[in-house]
């Protein structure tokens, strides 16, 4: 509308509350508004130029002055806009400061909704005003868990600040706080977050699992220190001087005793290293640093055992087992992430529209997976992802058939397809991004297309299969992949995950 020059004079009538008056905007006061950025863009200051301003705003009538209570970016628009007179409807002021907060944040939400950014702030502003994180939710209409999550992001000055430079989610702000001590992963989430949202939660798990990790290695560390065993670092592949404990014995006439970790003791030189094997968690190997000096020989001589690699790891062998380690731990990271999507994903009451297809290719194709979850594990980890407990034994009821009983057709033909993703899904490794299946492709490739956001490794096991050991040796070759090492003797020539 054309501002006129009786809407103008308008503005100077006396106030009345509860009316609609024209007030001139350059005269308002701005409160602190719970919505940090304006977002005045061209096209809406260009709205409010063309048309004015068409919903009034809420204003409070004080002794000196009108505080904007609620409209604080239509005001600036119109002040932007050249505008001399808007509409505004006049209440009396009060001290009540959380109501005010409350009321700006329902009236931005009906507009340009705040960014996670300003809700972080406005809780924040309502807990310092002694408001507990219940009474915020009663009264935002905001549920608790997510009013909990903000006060936490505020909580955390490193996270709070990120968010607002970066306008993170309160998800991704959560997850930042987490690690707000450690700058590193900070930037790494920041980066994830803005350049890779699909990639954050696997960015995050991973980070979550070196934590863990580096704590429990810590711990290790000092049992083993105050236990007066020396922590010493790993020794290099070729180190000829340093050997296992488990690879050692004590030479009587012709007789071999094995040394153990006990009988090893008190032997000057005891140490040990920390292993992160990804198949075998944190351990303490422990070694004699010299096994010559104190006596010992080698427990395997003449035995026809398996031997290492003779001489040094050639650059490239180093390279291989540097990649080989840290997919592997990747692998188990994403595993995490992959698995709680699944979680999700069986929550639905029907089946993607392809999954039919899917489900006839994979028994037409035959599973042994399929087979081994239902004689071998009672379908455990289809169970424990439709939240359901489990098989308590032949002739007890059963959850899962009575889920299916009384489900739509629908429902139940999704629950076929969570019963068959499970069962690939727990034959899945470490080995599978090495070794890809046909079936192992056919999987990720449907989760992919499902929606769920495949890290690095998993995107190795869609290219074409490179599996050539029968479906039947599965077992097998995790057998094989968890023998590694477990003698001393390494079928590959390295340890597989340390």
């Amino acid at each position: 509308m054309t501002v006129t020059e009786s809407q103008t004079t308008a503005t100077e009538a006396t106030t009345t509350t509860g009316q609609i008056v024209q007030v001139d905007p350059r005269t308002l006061v701005l409160e602190v508004n719970v919505r940090a950025d304006a977002a005045l863009t061209p096209e809406f200051v260009g709205s409010i130029k063309t048309h004015g301003v068409l919903t009034p705003i809420l204003v409070q009538r004080t002794a000196d002055a009108l505080h904007v209570r609620a409209g604080q970016r239509r005001t600036l628009a119109s002040i932007e806009a050249g505008l001399t007179a808007i509409p505004a409807y006049v209440v009396d002021g009060d001290t009540d400061e959380a109501r005010r907060i409350i009321e700006q944040m329902a009236e931005n939400d009906h507009r340009a909704a705040l960014a996670d950014r300003d809700r972080v702030a406005a809780f924040q502003q309502l807990s310092l005003l002694g408001l507990s994180a219940a009474q915020i939710a009663k009264r935002t209409h905001t549920k608790k868990d997510h009013v909990t999550t903000a006060l936490t992001v505020a909580g955390s000055e490193v996270a709070a600040a990120v968010t607002a430079k970066y306008d993170l989610t309160l998800d991704q702000a959560a997850v930042v706080a987490e690690f707000d001590e450690n700058a590193e992963a900070v930037k790494a989430l920041t980066v994830a977050a803005v350049d890779e949202p699909d990639q954050f939660a696997h960015v995050a798990q991973r980070l979550r699992d070196d934590r863990d990790e580096a704590r429990v290695v810590a711990d290790l560390t000092a049992t083993l220190t105050e236990a007066g065993t020396p922590v010493i670092d790993r020794p290099s592949y070729d180190d000829k001087t340093i050997k296992q404990v488990r690879e050692l014995a004590t030479l009587d006439g012709d007789e071999r005793t094995p040394l153990t970790e006990e009988t090893h003791a008190e032997c000057p030189g005891r140490a040990a290293w920390i292993s992160t094997s990804s198949w075998d968690g944190v351990r303490a190997v422990h070694v004699c640093t010299d096994p010559k000096g104190n006596g010992h020989v080698d427990r395997y001589a003449y035995s026809g055992g398996t031997e290492r690699q003779a001489g040094p790891m050639t650059e490239e062998q180093k390279a291989e087992r540097r990649a080989l380690i840290a997919n592997n731990k990747a692998w188990k990271s994403a595993e995490t992430v992959r698995r709680e999507w699944l979680t999700g994903f069986a929550a639905r009451k029907t089946a993607p529209k392809d999954a039919p297809t899917f489900l006839a290719a994979r028994l037409v194709a035959g599973t042994h997976r399929l087979d081994k979850a239902s004689t071998q594990t009672r379908h455990r980890l289809a169970r424990t992802l439709l939240g359901l407990p489990e098989h308590v034994g032949y002739g007890a009821p059963d959850p899962l058939a009575d889920l299916v009983q009384a489900a739509t057709p629908a429902r139940a033909q999704h629950i076929a397809l969570i019963v068959l993703l499970a069962a690939i899904e727990d034959g899945t490794g470490t080995h599978t991004w090495r070794n890809v299946s046909a079936e192992d492709r056919a999987y990720f490739t449907a989760l992919a297309a499902w929606g769920y956001s495949l890290s690095e490794v998993e995107a190795l096991a869609t290219v074409a299969p490179t599996y050539a050991v029968p479906v039947e040796d599965e077992a097998e070759s995790e057998a094989y992949d968890a023998a590694d090492d477990s003698e001393g003797h390494d079928p590959e020539g390295y340890d597989d995950g340390e």
